[in-house]
């Protein structure tokens, strides 16, 4: 005897694969909030490293990337420009600076507008 209950629903799982949609047949992926969680906790933990050492440049580098990476690109030019206070020479920094400062809508950013921005990053991190 055949359970067409079984075969029905297999049926139609196979029939959903095969239209195009693999969701249907695998079901519901991962929750969108659980990246957004980990980009939060990512973002928590190199606060807390740059409060404790302002002057690592890898983890400001990190946190801007982090930012960019969550289409926060203004908010990516802080930690870079005070980066760049620390580092000049970096190259690194300075292309991650520029995209940021592109994608943020500007065209170009004065050098007194980075002095600012290195000041107001540095100044929000010891207040957090």
């Amino acid at each position: 005897m055949t359970n067409w209950k079984a075969v029905t629903i297999a049926l139609g799982l196979a029939l959903g694969w095969l239209a195009g949609d693999p969701a249907i047949a695998m079901g519901p992926g991962p929750d969108p909030r659980a990246k957004v969680q980990l980009a939060i906790s990512h973002v928590d933990s190199l606060l807390a490293r740059l409060r404790e050492h302002p002057t690592d440049v890898p983890a400001l580098e990190q946190l801007a990337a982090l930012y960019a990476a969550n289409e926060s690109y203004d908010a990516a030019i802080g930690p870079l420009a005070r980066a760049l206070q620390l580092e000049p020479s970096r190259r690194s920094l300075w292309v991650a600076l520029d995209e940021a400062v592109r994608l943020s809508g500007r065209s170009t950013i004065t050098d007194a507008e980075l002095v600012r921005r290195a000041a107001e990053f540095g100044k929000n991190l010891k207040g957090v």
